[in-house]
């Protein structure tokens, strides 16, 4: 049984609450779809507004806009749904090896109800990352050849997995949050939010369908 960190344990919860429809036409306007129809598609890129990041104090549980901080913030989410893999790859503004810890989360849902959560999370000692999958249901360790990389000359996140780690779908949804630890805060940046997330649920992306063909 894995005990998620703060930042998973929040959006976990967040995401299991919200029932209602999650900024469809918003969504819609940042996203680019490869291929000519829905059916088609295999990748979507969703660009994110630099300095939308927020900042959360754990102590009392505040967070407020920090549109000066540039570490761990967003730019470019491109999330593909292979024939094999699925990947989600993370334009940042900036990546470094300093501070409490950073990374990422990746929330995965499936036409057929399957919920996963990935996280890849690097911190000083380890800044090459790890990352791991769980099942929302009961937050047990899901086995799966997850890879991961996390590149601080390009400033990019990527990580993938087999698509049977999620049974067999159709098609899949994203939510991803940026993150990095502080002392006593924690700043994030949800990554297909056009703007700073000062509590809602996190955006979810489109269908992403399986491609036809590795």
């Amino acid at each position: 049984m894995r005990t998620p960190t703060r930042i998973s344990n929040v959006f976990i919860k967040r995401s299991r609450q919200v029932t209602r429809p999650l900024l469809v036409a918003a969504l819609a306007a940042g996203v680019v779809v490869a291929g000519s129809s829905a059916a088609q598609a295999q990748t979507i890129t969703d660009t994110d507004t630099a300095g939308d990041m927020v900042k959360s104090d754990w102590e009392n549980d505040e967070t407020r806009p920090a549109p000066n901080q540039v570490r761990n913030d967003v730019l470019r989410t491109t999330m593909t749904h292979g024939a094999k893999r699925i990947s989600i790859r993370v334009k940042y503004a900036e990546l470094r090896r300093v501070g409490d810890g950073h990374g990422e989360y990746v929330q995965v849902v499936t036409n057929e109800g399957v919920r996963r959560g990935i996280e890849v999370s690097a911190d000083p000692g380890h800044w090459a990352g790890r990352a791991e999958m769980w099942r929302e249901r009961d937050e047990s360790e899901v086995r799966c050849a997850i890879r991961h990389s996390i590149d601080y000359t390009r400033n990019v996140i990527a990580v993938s997995f087999p698509r049977q780690c999620t049974s067999s779908p159709r098609w899949v949804k994203f939510r991803v949050l940026g993150f990095r630890a502080g002392e006593n805060v924690f700043y994030l940046d949800d990554a297909l939010r056009d703007g700073p997330n000062l509590g809602e649920n996190a955006a979810q992306s489109r269908r992403v369908y399986r491609a036809s063909s590795v």
